[in-house]
């Protein structure tokens, strides 16, 4: 598995999601939450294909105990470099909120088993938007005092990525696909990039439409159809599939530290690495023809809000 260097930290194309292994998670899971033994297996399948990351929060269910439980069996020189977030702050006052972060912290700690925590993100950017100077001050002591290695912001591409690259966090999580070239036009990936963070990419396959017939989605999603089927052109231009030119994309993008996938068993963590494993780099004129096709594209297509 390839491994990028970010703040001394090895850390690999792939992380693992684990919101599966805390929630009935996704409209395409059939089989639900796994049970404790399956959810080892998958843990310990990514780990032992080179998966170095696991992304998991407080709001996913009981995934944090679960990881914990299994990070006992893990030597501690190999273990992963897990992640982990906090929401719904107080922000009544600087107090306040130093007594919430510092109690989902301590759970979190308690959960996952660990002394310090290795990256701690806040789970919605807006928690930052709203108080900028008070995050800061907690997120800091945090770092201080060692309950936290690194501090992190969850955004999505419609928040303003030039305050998070100014922000003195370590890291970010971004949605990123193929189809949205907001942030890349605007410059806002490439400050985040040229502050050091590390960043995480999340939603590549757009919540798994990247997949569909454009020729069977329903009406009210009729005006996807012609980007997907440009999408799919490309797809047999590049010889690539839907899952490896999604994949390819976003690695090609200078800055993108990993790409967050969640899995419901052991075959998904298989198919998963080798799909990063055998993604390859797009070139300059394959990345121009992608963005030429999509640069002006209906701002729905990238706002599953708007697809009710």
């Amino acid at each position: 598995m390839i491994t990028r260097k970010v703040k001394g930290v090895n850390i690999s194309a792939l992380s693992l999601g684990t919101v599966q292994l805390g929630l009935n998670y996704g409209i395409a899971n059939q089989a639900g939450k796994p049970d404790e033994s399956a959810s080892f297996d998958i843990l310990s399948c990514a780990l032992n294909s080179g998966v170095t990351a696991l992304d998991t929060a407080i709001a996913y269910g009981n995934s944090e105990e679960v990881i914990g439980k299994w990070l006992k069996g893990v030597p501690e020189e190999k273990r992963p470099f897990v992640m982990t977030k906090v929401k719904h702050l107080d922000h009544s006052s600087l107090s306040a909120l130093r007594k919430d972060v510092r109690e989902q912290v301590a759970l979190s700690k308690s959960r996952l088993g660990l002394d310090q925590l290795p990256l701690l993100m806040l789970h919605s950017c807006d928690e930052y938007d709203c108080d900028k100077e008070n995050v800061t001050t907690v997120f800091n002591e945090l770092k201080e005092s060692g309950d936290i290695r690194f501090s992190g912001i969850s955004a999505y591409s419609y928040h303003n990525y030039f305050d998070i690259a100014a922000s003195g966090f370590d890291a970010v999580q971004i949605p990123l696909n193929i189809f949205d070239w907001t942030q890349i036009e605007s410059g806002g990936l490439k400050a985040l990039n040229d502050a050091g963070m590390m960043v995480y990419v999340r939603s590549v396959y757009l919540q798994g439409l990247v997949f569909r017939d454009p020729d069977t989605l329903p009406e009210k999603m009729a005006f996807f159809r012609e980007p997907l089927r440009k999408f799919h052109e490309f797809c047999r231009e590049f010889n690539m599939s839907p899952a490896v030119l999604s994949m390819s994309y976003a690695l090609s993008l200078p800055g993108v530290t990993s790409l967050v996938l969640g899995s419901e068993n052991v075959q998904q963590v298989k198919e998963n690495v080798a799909l990063v494993e055998s993604a390859p780099r797009l070139t300059d004129s394959q990345l121009q023809k992608v963005r030429e096709a999509f640069i002006n594209i209906d701002p729905r297509v990238v706002n599953p809000s708007a697809w009710q």
